[in-house]
């Protein structure tokens, strides 16, 4: 297989296997938000702050898929003449971040619970913003290393 469907594959990995997790962490998430805005309209922004924190796995993913196209010249005017090797450490970054992105499934079980604290005492939101991000550090890891592989493997 040619290096630029390695690159492809590696960018396709970022994204899709993120979005997938950002998907099933905001759906978990939202189930609770949903019914906590039921219950009180008033509680709307308070699960809404939470129910979003998944999203951010998504955003990672997409910043890699980019840096992949970019760096290997797939998109930003460059000749698309990449090496299988390159196209390889595409694939691992896509993976690093994809897989890493999965992290937003425990997010939003986190989150859930949040909300529902939250909907009971306001008070609660900046404990429970702080309880869904622990979840965010394996996914900012995941960014680290696959952005390091790009840098170090690619460019």
């Amino acid at each position: 297989m040619d290096g630029v469907s390695l690159a492809m594959i590696g960018a396709g990995l970022a994204i899709g296997v993120a979005a997938v997790g950002s998907g099933l962490g905001i759906g978990i998430a939202g189930a609770a938000a949903a019914g906590s805005v039921a219950e009180d309209k008033n509680n709307f922004k308070n699960s809404l702050i939470l129910e979003l924190l998944p999203q951010t796995q998504v955003i990672y993913g997409l910043i890699v898929a980019f840096l992949i196209m970019y760096f290997t010249g797939i998109i930003g005017g460059g000749t698309a003449e990449v090496s299988e090797q390159a196209g390889y450490v595409a694939i691992g970054a896509g993976l690093a971040i994809g897989l890493a992105g999965l992290s937003a499934i425990g997010q939003g079980i986190t989150c859930a619970g949040g909300i529902g604290a939250v909907a009971k005492d306001n008070s609660l939101l900046t404990q429970n913003i702080v309880f869904g991000a622990m979840s965010e550090i394996a996914a900012v890891f995941g960014l680290a290393v696959a952005i390091l592989m790009i840098l170090f493997g690619i460019a």
